[in-house]
């Protein structure tokens, strides 16, 4: 999916259901979050495809666990962001929801044309297949996965990005968010809060400033990427901005967290319970997979292991 549409689509239901402006910006930013773990900076070209992060690092449960910490409406953007991506095929690669838990599971118990492979002694818990090769060979160029087969740990759906379910996501989202405004605007029913009021700096300028930093982020991402720089070396540019962006976005946390303590002390009040139920996850896991972990493997074809 397109970033205009991922951020349209958040807009929108946020006016549909919230209708507060500071809640619109936050899930709208929100939903530009997630596609920072393309290639911009991260890692190399090369490595970026070797390890897969795009649609693994950002696009995922636990990540948008931890941006709930921060900021729930955020987190709401996030994985509309996700759920959408959800949709694309193997060609824009999917979501890996699980990741990295699912990064610890490395083989599967079936080849990509349904033959069983031989299991690995060492490797009790497994993914069911490996990824269809005739899939992963339509994946885009920079996203495509490179070396032995991966086992199947995505989810992918119906969609190709930027084809007609992008296109009518984005006009739609566009055209409904207008349609709220003109109704609210009018006083035929507030959708959308309109009340002038004084500015909330202290929650605005960090929001802003945070903005800035994604969108100088994704910038130099796209520079580097189709080289649009033409009288600078794209490389060193696009470093440069990605250090920028980098500082920016962490000067803006740093600045929500000063301007806004008391919102900083009830979040750190609650980390025990976050902690407690992080433990409680970890433990059950444990016990599930020590469990599995001490039966011996089936030594026949009858039998399969334990898959996730």
């Amino acid at each position: 999916m397109n970033f205009t549409t991922h951020v349209m689509f958040g807009v929108l239901l946020a006016s549909v259901f919230f209708g507060k402006p500071e809640i619109i910006l936050l899930v709208g930013i929100g939903s530009a979050i997630p596609d920072l773990d393309r290639e911009y900076g991260f890692l190399s070209k090369d490595s970026f495809r070797n390890a897969q992060v795009h649609r693994a690092l950002f696009h995922n449960f636990l990540f948008l666990g931890l941006l709930c910490l921060i900021n729930p409406f955020l987190a709401l953007g996030a994985f509309l962001h996700t759920f959408l991506d959800a949709l694309t095929t193997a060609r824009d690669r999917g979501v890996e929801w699980l990741f990295p838990f699912s990064r610890l599971v490395k083989r599967a118990v079936y080849d990509n044309n349904g033959n069983r492979l031989e299991l690995d002694p060492k490797q009790k818990i497994y993914f069911l297949q490996n990824e269809i090769q005739i899939l992963t060979n339509k994946t885009t160029k920079d996203l495509k996965p490179s070396g032995p087969l991966l086992p199947w740990r995505r989810t992918y759906g119906p969609a190709l990005s930027g084809r007609l379910l992008d296109l009518g996501i984005f006009v739609g989202s566009v055209g409904l968010t207008l349609l709220l405004l003109i109704f609210s605007f009018l006083g035929l029913h507030q959708f959308i809060d309109l009340t002038l009021r004084p500015l909330d700096l202290a929650f605005y300028i960090p929001l802003l400033l945070g903005a800035v930093g994604i969108i100088v982020n994704f910038v130099g991402g796209e520079i580097d990427r189709k080289k649009l720089a033409k009288n600078f070396k794209p490389f060193a540019l696009y470093k440069f901005l990605f250090y920028l962006s980098t500082g920016i976005m962490i000067l803006a946390v740093a600045l929500g967290a000063i301007m806004n303590l008391q919102i900083v002390i009830s979040t750190i009040r609650m980390i025990p319970y976050f902690l407690a139920g992080i433990v409680f996850v970890f433990l059950v896991s444990f016990v599930i997979l020590r469990t599995y972990s001490s039966k011996p493997l089936p030594l026949d074809n009858t039998k399969e292991p334990p898959i996730i």
